[in-house]
């Protein structure tokens, strides 16, 4: 019952403030997370990336199945990011990590024509912002034919491997972009992890959270740092840009 009371009120706000604000003019800086925000959650592309993160610290520690995914688990609860928590537990070199973990089948990505002709009539600046790496985030933008929409893309290693939702993690995200207190309520950012939204909104940021039942309980914990939802991106824009 508290997320149909969660997903009814944000409803409501964001038809109430769609009807009331300009998106294209109000906002200069669109920033979007990359996995499961910028493509279809349902996909499972990051359950890929998950179990290979399971085998690459079941080969590379030798242990069993359930030692490596809790080990996984373990760090990611602790740091936000299991990589990080391998750097500084496990002293593990980074580089080959992500190139294992993000060695994954695109197939399932298609080119994507009406995501690329929302992105277009955004006026202001559009930004990736992930905790996955920059040859990841280009190879998803690029199979799904978006890739030049983006001026920058902030990755894992521009944050010095620090991870949302570390709020130094956002520090060093807004020095890259040029935000700052004078633009900051100029900026936007997409994404499906709630907690990740939270030292967004702190800052001075709109929020938008792409629903999905995996996040939906946290949602409804930090709604207060939520401004607006969608079920997927595509549909969000359209109510934000076409009219």
């Amino acid at each position: 019952m508290e997320w149909v009371q969660l997903y009814e009120e944000i409803q409501n706000k964001l038809m109430n403030n769609l009807q009331s604000i300009n998106f294209r003019n109000n906002y200069d800086y669109w920033i979007f997370d990359l996995d499961n925000t910028i493509y279809d959650f349902n996909l499972g592309l990051f359950r890929r990336i998950s179990q290979r993160m399971t085998i690459y610290i079941k080969d590379f520690f030798n242990l069993n199945h359930a030692d490596a995914l809790n080990l996984q688990k373990n760090m990611y609860k602790k740091y936000g990011l299991t990589l990080r928590g391998l750097i500084i537990e496990k002293k593990l070199n980074p580089e080959p990590f992500l190139e294992f973990v993000h060695d994954v089948d695109f197939d399932d990505l298609k080119k994507d024509h009406e995501l690329k002709r929302l992105l277009s009539k955004i006026n202001g600046q559009k930004y990736i912002y992930t905790n996955a790496s920059f040859k990841h985030a280009k190879n998803i933008l690029t199979s799904m034919g978006i890739f030049e929409e983006f001026e920058i893309i902030f990755d894992i290693k521009d944050s010095n491997y620090i991870a949302k939702p570390d709020h130094n993690s956002y520090i060093m995200m807004k020095e890259k972009l040029g935000l700052n207190d004078k633009n900051i309520n100029k900026s936007i950012f997409f994404e499906d992890t709630a907690k990740n939204l939270k030292p967004a909104s702190e800052l001075g940021m709109s929020t938008v959270w792409i629903e999905n039942d995996f996040n939906r309980e946290e949602a409804n914990l930090l709604k207060e740092y939520i401004n607006f939802t969608g079920s997927d991106i595509k549909s969000i824009l359209s109510n934000m840009l076409d009219y």
